[in-house]
């Protein structure tokens, strides 16, 4: 499975780290934490390097704090709501019965 390597939010105003923590859960249940010290921010977005992190299926959402990020006029950003940013890693569902090797015979 190939998974990417960080997490990146992109913002449309440049940013600047604060204090607080960001939280990956796993089916519900607190998986990972980063704290500002994790976060490297360019301009408008930050990334967090998640390399071998992410192993297994399930349902995830990550959740930050108010003042872990505030844009460059003083506006503090935070997800507190788990459906605003949430994904699903799963094993590919590919079976070899749903393709043939008709088109080469044609």
């Amino acid at each position: 499975m190939n998974l990417p390597n960080e997490i990146k939010a992109t913002f449309n105003r440049n940013i600047s780290l604060g204090v607080g923590v960001l939280r990956v859960f796993k089916d519900g249940i607190l998986f990972l934490s980063f704290t500002q010290d994790d976060l490297t921010v360019i301009d408008n977005y930050f990334t967090i390097n998640i390399t071998n992190l992410f192993p297994d299926n399930g349902s995830y959402y990550i959740l930050f704090d108010e003042g872990l990020i505030t844009s460059i006029f003083g506006e503090h950003y935070s997800v507190s709501n788990p459906d605003i940013w949430k994904f699903t890693i799963l094993d590919g569902e590919f079976d070899s019965n749903d393709f043939t090797d008709e088109f080469l015979i044609d």
